[in-house]
This record gives structure tokens, C-alpha cells and sequence, in this order.
């Protein structure tokens, strides 16, 4: 009798700690969730006023950042279609890319869909080269990586642009242009099926 006790007793316990569990695991689901899309619903704000008093002014605007605005910025830039420039970075390039004629050149500006990467996770890779240079890759892949990219026409620094970046200050200037603009010739799309990419500035203060 007092083994069924006992056991009831245990149940009964096992049964209160899976339910705090659940309850605690969907708690800091809806946590997690209601922040992203705080977070989600700040930085549309933010393109939107900035978008905005572009079209009023026709200029850019600008703001002081530092590593905190510009690190999320790089990760987002596929999906918003960012162009980011780095001007007085402290480097002479953020990476190499190859020209038409085979020569290696330094290049001071981010656009991933400009580069040949097939999936999310080569832009990802294609980011921590940027961000942490060739050294960051796992030493057993290392080499293995270095080689894909050069096939695509990319070549990493060995350290990347974090230790630079990390402790400056920097002038955020954001635009807004065309992309049809900068086409040679003239674009047979019409004016107002044009694509607008947004362009971000980085300048060392």
C-alpha cells in the first residue's frame, strides 16, 4: 500500500515538473518571440523614416554607429537588398575579387546579390569571411573553403574586418538608388517596374 503511495506520489511529481517545463518552454518561446518582432518592427521604422525623409530631401541621411548597428546590418543585407560601403575602414579592402581580365581586386563595398552564392549558407560563410577572415573557418574545412571561394572569384583577408570595426566609431549614411540606373545603355524595364536598392555608407570617424 505504501508502494502505491509511493509511486502515485512520484507521478504525481513527474507530472507537475513536465507541465512547469511546457509551460516555462512556451513562456520563453512568446519571450523570444515578442522581441524579434519588436525588434523587426524598430528596424522597419527606421528604413521607413529614413526612406521617407530621403524622398522629402533627395539626399542621404546619416547618424554616428558603431559595430552593434553595423554587424546586423551585413547579416540582413541579402534579404533587404543592401549595398554597404565601407569608406576609411582602417583596411585597404574588406576582400579580393577577381576582374574579367583574371586580376585580384580590392574591394570596399558589400552586395551579395552581385556574387555567385547558391545557398544561404555559403552567404553566411561568405559573411564570417568578411567579418572574421580565413582563420575563423574550421581548420579541418579551412582549405577546402579558401579554394571554393577563389573558384567563385573571391578571396578572403586572414583575419577580417571585427578587430577593426569593433571599437570605432562610424558615420552611417543611408541612400536609396536604382539599380537600372547604373546599367550601361539603356534599360529596356520600364521606369516604374525599376528596382530600388537601398545603399548604406560606412565612414570612420
Amino acid at each position: 500500500m505504501e508502494n502505491a503511495a509511493d509511486a502515485l506520489k512520484l507521478g504525481a511529481s513527474i507530472l507537475i515538473f513536465v507541465l512547469s517545463l511546457t509551460i516555462s518552454i512556451n513562456a520563453f518561446t512568446e519571450a523570444r518571440q515578442t522581441t524579434q518582432l519588436i525588434l523587426d518592427y524598430n528596424d522597419r521604422e527606421y528604413d521607413l523614416s529614413y526612406e521617407e525623409r530621403y524622398i522629402e530631401d533627395n539626399g542621404t541621411t546619416e547618424r554616428v554607429v558603431s559595430a552593434e548597428s553595423i554587424i546586423p546590418a551585413i547579416y540582413k543585407s541579402y534579404t533587404e537588398n543592401y549595398k554597404i560601403v565601407f569608406k576609411n575602414l582602417g583596411s585597404d579592402k574588406l576582400y579580393e575579387k577577381r576582374d574579367s581580365n583574371y586580376q585580384w581586386q580590392d574591394i570596399n563595398y558589400i552586395d551579395l546579390r552581385k556574387e555567385s552564392l547558391a545557398s544561404v549558407y555559403q552567404r553566411k560563410q561568405f559573411i564570417q569571411g568578411i567579418l572574421y577572415g580565413s582563420n575563423s573557418f574550421e581548420s579541418t574545412e579551412k582549405n577546402k573553403i579558401i579554394k571554393e571561394y577563389e573558384t567563385l572569384g573571391i578571396r578572403f583577408t586572414s583575419d577580417g574586418i571585427y578587430d577593426i570595426i569593433k571599437n570605432s566609431k562610424y558615420t552611417e549614411k543611408f541612400g536609396v538608388y536604382y539599380e537600372q540606373d547604373t546599367y550601361d545603355g539603356v534599360s529596356n524595364t520600364p521606369t516604374a517596374n525599376y528596382d530600388k536598392k537601398r545603399i548604406i555608407t560606412y565612414e570612420q570617424n
